[in-house]
C-alpha cells in the first residue's frame, strides 16, 4: 500500500512539475506574441500616419499575434483559476459537495481539452497545404496554438483532478454586495 502512494505521490510531482514548465512556456509566449504586437501595430500606425505607407503584412501578424494571446493566455488562466464562473448553486452546497462539483467540472473540462487537442491537430494537419496570404507561411503554425494550448491545458487539468481535493471558495451575498459598493 505504501509504494502505490508513494508512486502516485511522485507521479503528481512529476505532473505538477510538467504544469509549472508548460505555465512558464506560456508566459513566454505570451510576453512575446503581446510584445510583437504591440510594436507590429505601433509600426503600422507610424508608417501609415507618419510615413504615409502601409505595411501590408502587419494586419495577418498581429490577427496571428493575437490568437497566439488568446489560446496561451486561456491555458494560463484555467491554471491559475481565473476564469470567470457563477457559483449561485455551488456555493448552496455542502463543501463536499463542492469538492465535488469541481472534481466534476474539471472532468468535463478534461473531456473539452483532449476535444480541443486532437481535432485540433487534425484541422492544423488540414491546413498544412494552405499559406497565410502575406506572411507566406503555412496556415498550420499560426493554428497550432489551438491544439497546443489544448495539450497544457489538459496537463493542468490532470493535476487539478489527481491533486489534493479543493471546493470552490464561496463569498456570501453581503460580502460580494461590500466589495461591489467599495469599488464605487
Amino acid at each position: 500500500m505504501h509504494s502505490v502512494s508513494n508512486v502516485r505521490s511522485r507521479l503528481l510531482a512529476l505532473l505538477n512539475l510538467l504544469s509549472a514548465y508548460a505555465d512558464t512556456l506560456c508566459r513566454v509566449m505570451l510576453f512575446l506574441a503581446c510584445f510583437g504586437m504591440v510594436a507590429v501595430i505601433g509600426a503600422q500606425v507610424f508608417f501609415r500616419y507618419v510615413l504615409n505607407y502601409s505595411l501590408f503584412w502587419s494586419e495577418e501578424l498581429g490577427r496571428v499575434l493575437l490568437v497566439q494571446l488568446t489560446f496561451f493566455g486561456a491555458a494560463v488562466a484555467y491554471r491559475a483559476s481565473a476564469h470567470i464562473g457563477v457559483d449561485t448553486v455551488v456555493c448552496r452546497l455542502s463543501p463536499a459537495g463542492r469538492t465535488m462539483a469541481a472534481r466534476l467540472t474539471h472532468v468535463a473540462c478534461l473531456f473539452l481539452f483532449v476535444v480541443m487537442a486532437v481535432y485540433g491537430f487534425k484541422f492544423a494537419d488540414f491546413l498544412s497545404v494552405q499559406m497565410t496570404t502575406t506572411l507566406g507561411v503555412s496556415k498550420r503554425i499560426p493554428f497550432l496554438a489551438v491544439p497546443v494550448s489544448g495539450c497544457i491545458m489538459a496537463l493542468h487539468c490532470l493535476c487539478f483532478l489527481f491533486g489534493p481535493p479543493s471546493s470552490t471558495p464561496c463569498v456570501s451575498a453581503s460580502a460580494r454586495q461590500g466589495r461591489e459598493d467599495s469599488r464605487a
